[in-house]
């Protein structure tokens, strides 16, 4: 599954193509090229990428003790004490659902921090029967199911939040033992997220059948989710301003926005990166490697006290002009809490900013 998630945590979309995207996304198997859309968008597989830009946000309504929504975030972020500690401190449960076609979904939990989150969903029939009688005769990981929404907002949205988002999601089963499968969606934007009433809409769960290809239909409902969500934020803001070469051109580190949850790095490139195909008639594969030279060359590293290194540096982001220059944003969520102690530095091309002592 880790594979996966670095794969569509590529993702990234400009706010006009919003609307084209949704339509194509379960349809679209070529690789994006260009320079805000660098990833691939497969329509088979267990992991459904998702990736939208405009209003979005992140919300949830409940604080205090955190219940069923330290389970449901553990289970995705680890379960150590110092993980749980940071869960109980920023999770935030809320339990808004909606039922349709006799299938609820309830929007169980939230994890956020200034510029990323992640929610989690409970899916499951009212009557109590399986999702679907295929689910008994599955052999892959349960970590990672072939379930779909057909269509759907792809993302929380609010009115007033405008930026760009990249991030990805997927169903998982967390208990077997229960009916219920679980969906998880974790995005990242380039601006800080706006505290407000969220909303979500999903439409017509599939199955989808790696083997032959088939789409079954589960469940042809809408369903819409309201919640609201104020988080607290634990990002560390390192050291920025220093002037470094990328690829022989020059650049300015703008910021580094270091929390538990994710990391987020913004510079900017002295330069202007070549139009897109559509503007400038170049092919695909020239929009590919001034990519490359502006945006995927950089390279991003988070060093842990147990000797870890988590490389970033395929992590998804913006580029956008700006009279002249190129400016830059690369993040990402951690695949699991890093508590900021365990972090002992995090290093952005060649330059290395001490985070623990």
């Amino acid at each position: 599954m880790n594979g996966y998630r670095r794969e569509y945590d590529k993702l990234h979309f400009s706010q006009e193509e919003k609307q084209e995207m949704t339509r194509r996304l379960l349809a679209a198997y070529e690789e994006k090229n260009q320079a805000r859309r660098p990833v691939r968008l497969p329509r088979r597989g267990a992991l459904i990428a998702a990736a939208v830009l405009a209003l979005l946000t992140v919300t949830a309504g409940a604080t205090g003790a955190l219940g069923s929504a330290g389970e449901a975030l553990a289970g995705f972020f680890g379960s150590a004490p110092a993980q749980t500690e940071i869960i109980d401190r920023i999770g935030y449960p809320i339990g808004t659902s909606d039922t349709d076609d006799g299938v609820t979904i309830t929007a169980q939990a939230i994890l956020a921090d200034r510029y990323s989150y992640a929610v989690v969903y409970d899916i499951q029939r009212e009557d109590g029967a399986p999702l679907t009688d295929r689910l008994a005769d599955w052999e892959g990981d349960l970590s990672v199911l072939p379930f779909h929404f057909r269509r759907g907002d792809l993302g929380v949205s609010l009115p007033g939040q405008w930026g760009g988002a990249h991030g990805s999601s997927h169903f998982y089963d967390a208990d077997p033992s229960d009916p219920a499968v679980q969906y998880v969606e974790t995005m990242t934007l380039d601006r800080p997220i706006q505290p407000g009433t969220a909303k979500v809409t999903f439409r017509e769960l599939i199955w989808f059948d790696d083997q032959t290809g088939e789409e079954i239909p589960v469940a042809e409902g809408k369903w819409t989710i309201r919640f609201d969500f104020a988080y607290e934020d634990l990002s560390l803001d390192l050291p920025a301003g220093q002037s470094f070469r990328l690829n022989g051109m020059d650049a300015t580190l703008d910021a580094v926005t270091l929390s538990p949850l994710s990391l987020q790095v913004a510079y900017t490139v002295a330069e202007e990166m070549p139009e897109t195909p559509a503007e400038s008639g170049r092919e695909p594969e020239e929009m590919r490697q001034a990519h490359q030279r502006f945006f995927g060359d950089l390279t991003v590293l988070v060093t842990l006290t147990d000797g870890t290194v988590l490389d970033l540096s395929d992590a998804g982001g913006s580029i956008q002009p700006a009279e002249g220059k190129t400016v830059c944003q690369k993040g990402s969520l951690f695949e699991k809490i890093q508590p900021l102690e365990e972090i002992v530095s995090v290093t952005v091309g060649d330059m290395v900013f001490p985070v623990t002592e």
